[in-house]
């Protein structure tokens, strides 16, 4: 099986090397221009195109020219497990991954998928993830594993859609949920009784419209651009869970920089942290919007700290699942993370 993977991977490198795919521009081929392969595992326009676009455009900008970014957005290069071998053996140079398609290689990541553990207010979640201890931690087990996370983001929080209000966990009995293929996020929400299904992104809208799912979980943007709420009815803001996306870079390609470019690169890097947390915050109002507009009899479902709290009970066997499979080393990272968003609230509160 390796062997296959390896081959699928190089049969893809070689493609790109052949083909300007992605939205690289118009600029023509040149020996003397150096390309950087940039793929992402959501649509054109999304939060994580919105980043490698940037990105793309304020490297070719600084270079002069002298560095081109092609960027390949989902499905270009394959997606999930696949898309982070890619970054892993140097088909793509830099990549946005999330921290379920990692899990299988990485599975103390999971910590960041777990139901309820982070802040509900988006600027302490944004420190945590910026500067947190347990980052920190999880960075090193990602170099281990040939990848170096050169930054984490914030998407949204994870909305749940469905054709009737979900109240309650006894709601969600039965219930033919959309989910990655990770095995923590499958645990975490079997245990308010639903019944989660892994299916293809790219095949998520189709399955509802075929009643083969009965929902899916994903942040407002990715909702209202993958009109996912064409084929449903409740929006469930229940703030359970916010989707992370990494931007990695392959050590070796890393390596291979000059120290002018890891530099041009780091300083990028820092200026898309406050560009991508406006952008967050602003698609989760004006995509909001936009499905209000296109859909006013849709059900949007808030929560009181009250029915949450009946959701938060059941959550807690997620946790069990988590600390069963990594053990010692994900109990001690899930402390660190609790201490890191308690530094970050008092932060917070001591700036207002």
């Amino acid at each position: 099986m390796k062997k296959i993977a390896l081959l699928f991977i190089f049969m893809i490198s070689g493609l790109m090397s052949l083909t300007a795919c992605g939205k690289s521009g118009d600029m023509t081929e040149n020996e003397d221009v150096k390309v950087w392969k940039f793929s992402h595992e959501e649509s054109v326009g999304s939060i994580q195109d919105m980043y490698a676009m940037k990105f793309k455009e304020q490297v070719e900008e600084r270079s002069n020219g002298e560095i081109r970014v092609d960027v390949y957005p989902v499905g270009q290069l394959g997606d999930g497990v696949g898309a982070v071998e890619l970054i892993r053996y140097n088909a793509v140079n830099f990549s946005i991954n999330n921290p379920a398609t990692v899990a299988t290689i990485v599975p103390e990541n999971q910590l960041l998928s777990l139901q309820f553990v982070f802040s509900d207010d988006m600027e302490v979640n944004r420190r945590v993830l910026n500067d947190g201890n347990a980052i920190k931690e999880i960075n090193e087990l990602y170099r281990a594993k040939d990848i170096i996370p050169l930054a984490w983001f914030q998407e949204g929080f994870q909305v749940i859609t469905s054709n009737h209000p979900i109240n309650k966990p006894d709601d969600m009995k039965g219930f033919k949920l959309r989910v990655m293929a990770s095995p923590l996020l499958i645990a975490s929400y079997s245990a308010y009784g639903a019944n989660p299904t892994p299916v293809p992104y790219m095949e998520t809208y189709s399955n509802l419209q075929l009643n083969m799912i009965d929902g899916q979980v994903n942040p407002v943007f990715a909702i209202e651009e993958m009109k996912f709420y064409e084929v449903q009815k409740c929006l469930n803001f229940l703030n359970q869970e916010i989707f992370v996306g990494t931007f990695c870079v392959n050590p070796v390609f890393w390596d291979s920089l000059t120290e002018e470019e890891q530099e041009m690169v780091l300083d990028i890097t820092n200026e898309l942290d406050s560009y991508i947390f406006d952008i967050q915050n602003e698609y989760a109002d004006s995509r909001l919007q936009k499905i209000i507009d296109n859909k006013p009899q849709i059900t949007l479902k808030e929560y009181t700290e009250e029915e949450r709290n009946v959701f938060k009970e059941k959550a807690v066997s997620g946790y069990d699942w988590y600390l069963n499979l990594v053990g010692e080393k994900g109990q001690s990272l899930l402390d660190v993370l609790g201490e890191d968003i308690k530094t970050a609230e008092q932060t917070v509160s001591s700036e207002q």
